[in-house]
């Protein structure tokens, strides 16, 4: 179903068809629930989060402007529920410790090698990704994951085009820096393995 499709569920919403929000639910929850998650961090807060976002649009579907484009009014509305969810928990800084020093930790008995790599590559990203700030995971999401432009994220969140450029700029730098903090943590963990496997020998 295309744009006009929101639109058709919306009007019927407002006429008083209630049930008809579950369309509008189906066909945006997952980009929804994973924006929250990877803004979140935790499964259960992106439901919570989706779940309140959702409540949000039903209670304020009148302000709606059928003019302009839905997903992207239920998206800031995602985005700035998940940020506020954040800031109000505000949980510790993960310590590089909290992440495994090795590929073969996400090895299980059906996975290949070359599957727990990718595992730990898509971990480690998602590592980084909560080591940075909440505004930050948020932006690093829409451009990325959900491939807006930066035009459609400006008008998303508020922030300005050119803003927007530095602070994706930042939030890139940031996520190497911790990459590669963890890649060097692996490679004191293989050597320091090493030498102990060496002495034991002998």
């Amino acid at each position: 179903m295309d744009y006009k499709g929101d639109i058709l569920y919306i009007e019927q919403v407002l006429a008083g068809k209630s049930n008809a929000f579950s369309y509008i639910v189906d066909r945006h929850k997952n980009k929804a629930y994973n924006l929250a998650f990877r803004i979140c961090g935790n499964h259960e807060e992106a439901e919570e989060v989706a779940q309140d976002s959702f409540l949000k649009v039903y209670r304020s579907l009148k302000g709606f402007k059928m003019k302009s484009s839905f997903a992207t009014w239920l998206y800031r509305i995602v985005y700035n529920t998940a940020i506020s969810h954040v800031r109000i928990k505000k949980k510790g800084v993960l310590s590089l410790e909290d992440f495994p020093a090795d590929a073969t930790d996400f090895i299980g008995n059906n996975t290949s090698e070359e599957e727990a790599e990718k595992e730990y590559r898509s971990s480690l990203i998602n590592f980084a990704l909560q080591k940075i700030n909440e505004e930050e995971r948020g932006l690093i999401s829409l451009y990325y994951y959900e491939e807006m432009s930066t035009d459609e994220i400006s008008d998303l969140t508020g922030i300005s085009k050119s803003n927007i450029k530095v602070k994706l700029f930042r939030a890139r730098q940031k996520m190497l820096e911790i990459i590669e903090k963890v890649e060097k943590k692996k490679l004191i963990y293989h050597e320091t393995h090493m030498i102990d496997q060496n002495y034991n020998h002998y």
